[in-house]
This record gives structure tokens, sequence and C-alpha cells, in this order.
């Protein structure tokens, strides 16, 4: 093409050229849209917050943001407007309040009909009945139904770290503590009994390493930074072997149980209840404990719309299943490693710790129920403090369906963004947490902790849509720290890294080298 009459320019140029400009201008039509509200932001730009995400974790660019620009600011992901909120009151004007405004997390395709089943990224008419039919699995007669299965898993752990201590070894405690966890979950998800501590070659083993294995890839940055185009790539975030593997052994035991009319106390088989009749379900928690309700914030589901139905389909059934491997696997044996790390470090709260857990065993025996260690006062402030210093997800995200208008601010969020909470930033922020790098169980303790404002807190979220498991996974850490604790002594050693290196990008917040040493009680 002869352009302007003064030089030839070929066509292929002009195309890709203008095909350039074009999607500039479509990925770049809200750099302003922040600015016209005069909201403070971060300056829009296409690559920038690609290249950040690559090379620092979530919670240092949300702690970056937070420090620069306050409690709410705004920014763009994908082109997209994104809006961050810090502050106690709009947080609950979110995730409670406005909860029917903002029902769903950050839409994730996973092109994958089990993955995308999951309860945790489908929407909020499926969710709303996958979580009434799942909720009888965390309820407090279920719960401790399963507490004998956690504690087999317990006895089988506390055989290799007390071998672990004769030896004086250095433990990777995410990896000891893996196994634990994923015995937890075959035990108490699957109806399978192992040792993982024994045998990394089981296929169950095998396979949850590849699953949950991989932090950062392409496939997730472009989900994360362009959804459009992950989406029309059909990208896949996940091991299709792995994925299939678990499918496979969820739908075989299920077929197995109806065919021979055995049933069992575990997850399985609710999801297996749950697709044979439409029935009536007891969704009730029981008696909720005091140290559970500190973390299940404002959970209570108001909208009294009848569900659509009350069974489910045979992926939605499997997909919950799998959601154990997912989300609970990494998170909790994270939140267990923590602790024990933060404990090594600071070994004056390791021995009050464990004079509680003498004095425990001393009035209830070697094995006291899960209500007696409920109701451990120091141990719950290390669980907290350690859920401060590192929770398991690094901020909380909601979807908007419509275009929202946040409480009296009048900043308005388009509808299909989201709204996001830095809970590191806010967990870190020593106007709620003074000295916030230090750990100090003392703040949760009964003394304390009203001083500490509601929605600053949020280890698992709030609002209905939190973390459904958190009965579960806080009895499975307690129960792991209680008993190892009362074993062996962690101390800090060449090899232990402090401070720790936390996974840059993605996924749950967590570590591949959280080192100490494991040595036999000198008292």
């Amino acid at each position: 093409m002869n352009l302007f009459g003064v030089f030839s320019v070929p066509d292929w140029i002009l195309l890709i050229t203008t095909v350039l400009v074009s999607t500039y201008l479509y990925v770049a039509r809200h750099r302003n849209y922040w600015k016209n509200q005069n909201v403070p932001h971060e300056k829009f730009s296409i690559f920038g917050h690609t290249r950040r995400i690559m090379s620092k974790t979530f919670h240092e660019l949300d702690q970056e943001r937070y420090i620069k620009y306050g409690k709410v600011y705004g920014m763009f992901e994908g082109g997209k407007p994104s809006l961050f909120v810090a502050d106690p009151e709009l947080i609950k004007q979110i995730l409670v309040r406005d909860f029917l405004k903002l029902p769903n997390r950050r839409s994730v395709k996973f092109h994958n009909p089990l993955l995308d089943n999951l309860m945790s990224v489908v929407s909020y008419k499926r969710w709303k009945v996958i979580r009434s039919v799942s909720t009888p699995a965390f309820s407090s007669a279920k719960l401790n139904k399963m507490c004998s299965l956690i504690e087999s898993c317990i006895d089988v752990t506390k055989r290799h770290l007390i071998d672990a201590a004769e030896k004086e070894q250095d433990l990777e405690l995410g990896h000891f503590y893996g196994n634990y966890t994923l015995d937890v979950i075959a035990r108490c998800a699957f109806g399978t009994t192992m040792d993982s501590h024994s045998d990394q070659t089981n296929d169950f083993v095998r396979m949850s390493k590849i699953i949950t294995g991989g932090k950062k890839n392409l496939a997730l940055v472009l989900t994360f930074v362009f959804p459009a185009l992950a989406r029309l790539l059909k990208l896949k975030l996940f091991n299709e072997e792995s994925v299939m593997y678990y499918k496979d052994l969820s739908s075989t035991t299920m077929e197995t149980r109806r065919r021979t009319k055995t049933k069992q106390d575990d997850f399985l088989q609710i999801m297996i209840d749950a697709q044979e009749r439409n029935r009536t379900l007891d969704v009730s928690q029981g008696g909720e404990e005091d140290a559970v309700k500190f973390f299940d914030i404002d959970s209570k589901l108001t909208d009294e719309a009848p569900l659509s139905s009350k069974t489910l389909s045979e992926e939605e059934a499997l997909s919950q299943c799998m959601m154990f491997i997912l989300a609970g696997h990494g998170t909790t044996s994270s939140v267990i490693a923590f602790a024990l790390y933060l404990l090594a470090l600071n070994p004056e709260a390791q021995n009050k710790l464990r004079r509680e857990v003498d004095v425990c065993i001393k009035e209830n025996g070697p094995k006291p129920s899960m209500d007696v260690i409920d109701k451990l006062q120091y141990l719950h402030g290390v669980v907290s403090e350690a859920l401060r210093i590192f929770p398991p997800a690094s901020r909380l995200e909601r979807e908007t369906t419509e275009d929202y208008i946040l409480g009296n601010t009048g900043i308005k969020v388009p509808k299909g963004c989201v709204v996001a909470v830095p809970v590191w930033a806010i967990h870190h922020d020593p106007q709620y947490f003074p000295d916030p790098d230090s750990f100090k169980p003392e703040r949760f303790s009964k003394d304390n902790v009203d001083s500490i404002p509601p929605y600053v807190y949020l280890p698992f979220g709030a609002g209905p849509r939190n973390c459904i498991g958190v009965r579960l996974g806080l009895r499975a850490v307690k129960m792991a720290l209680f008993h190892s604790i009362c074993n062996v002594e962690f101390v800090r050693t060449a090899k232990t890294k402090v401070p720790l290196e936390l996974f840059k990008g993605f996924g749950a917040i967590s570590s591949s080298d959280i080192t100490v040493g494991v040595r036999k009680r000198t008292s």
C-alpha cells in the first residue's frame, strides 16, 4: 500500500498494526475509570502488572498498594477495573450485607466438568444447593465421628515424628505435615486408609503432588491477567491425569458402596446420599464451639428463596470430593507448618504451649476429646496468630453480578468486575495489630481479643461464602499441634530460613522450605 503517496508499506504490516492498535484501545478502554471517580489507583498498564506478579508475591503487591493508596483503591486486571477495600465497615458491606449483589467469587473456567463444578467456583444458584447438601458433613455430630479417623492419622504421624526426633533430624514441615494432611483427606473424604509418610509411591500420594504442585505457569498468568484470552484458548490449569485419577477413585468407591449397600462416616457418603434422594437435609451445625465461632464470621445465608433442588448430579458430587484435595491439602499442612516454624523461632511460646498440653493430658489422659482440645486457650492463640501472620489466602475476592455502588462512598464497580479484600495487608497493619511482624499468641487471649475490631481478622473469609471446611481444618490443625508439641521439641537450626521465602504469584500462601530441627523432649 502506498502511504501518503510517499512510501510503500506492506499490507501485512498495516494489518498487524491495525490489530495491535485495536487490541490496545479495547484493553485500555477503562484506563480513566478510577481517575474519573477520583479513586486513588494504580496507573493503567497492560504489561506492568503482569511483570510484577511474576516477580513478587500477591501479598507483597497488595501491601505495597495498601500503604501507598490507603484503604480503598482501584487497579486494573486484564484491562478491567478492580476495587480493593480494606475498611472494616465496607468489608462487612461487601461480604455480608450486600452478599446477594456479590455472591460469586472471581469467575474462573477450568474447561473440565469436574473442576468447573467445584463449590468454590460455581455461580450462586448452584453454590447454594451444593453448600446446603455439603454442610451436614461439617456438623458437630459428623465431625466428632471424623475425629476418630483423624486420630488414627495422628498416631501414624506421631511415630514418624518421634523417630525423627530420636535421630535429631531437620524436617521440612510442609512436606511432613502434607503427608499427615493427605492421610486425613484420604480417610475423611475418600474412605481410604494409608501412610503417606512411608509410601510416597502410592498413586493417591503421587497424584496429589502432581495436581497441587504447580504454583505458577503461563496458563495461570493468562487466566488471571487476561481471562478472556485464557477462555478463548481453553487453557488447562491442573494436570488432567491427576484430575481423572481422583474422579475415577471417587466414582469407583461410590459405586462399590451402592452395590454392597455399605456406609461410612465420611464426606464421600454425604455425596452419595445427596445424589440418591431429594430429601430434607439437616444443615444445623449443632452447638457451635466458641473456638470455631471466632473464625466462622457471619456465614448464615439470609436468602429465604427455596432451593431449586436438594440433590446433586454425579459430576457435582465427584467435584466436591476433589475440592478436599485442591482446597484442603496444601492449606491445612501450611497452617501446621507455619505454626510450628513460629514456635521453633519463639521457644518461650513453645514451652508455654507445651505446659498447657501437659496439664491437659494429666487431667484428661493421652487422647483428650476434641471438645477438650478446643478449650485450650493458648493453643487457640497460637493457631490464631499463625493464621494472622500467614493467612491461607492473601486476599478475598467477590465478583459483581450487576453494577455495584459501594456503601455510601458513591464508588461504582461495573458488572463482572472484582472487588477484593487484601487480607494479608490488613493482618499486618500496625493500626490493628501493633508490632505486626512479631509472633504474639496473647493477642487472641480472652483478655485481649475484644480489642481487635470486627472484620480486620479474616483468615477464612467472612459471610455466607466463607470457607465451608473451616471446622474440619481447625480440628486437623489443633490435633496435629497438640500431639506434636506433646511428644517432641522444634528448634531453629542452620537450615531454618529467616525470613521464609514464600511462593510468588498464585495460590495459597505457602513456602517450599519450612525447615526446623526436631528433638526429643528435654522436660
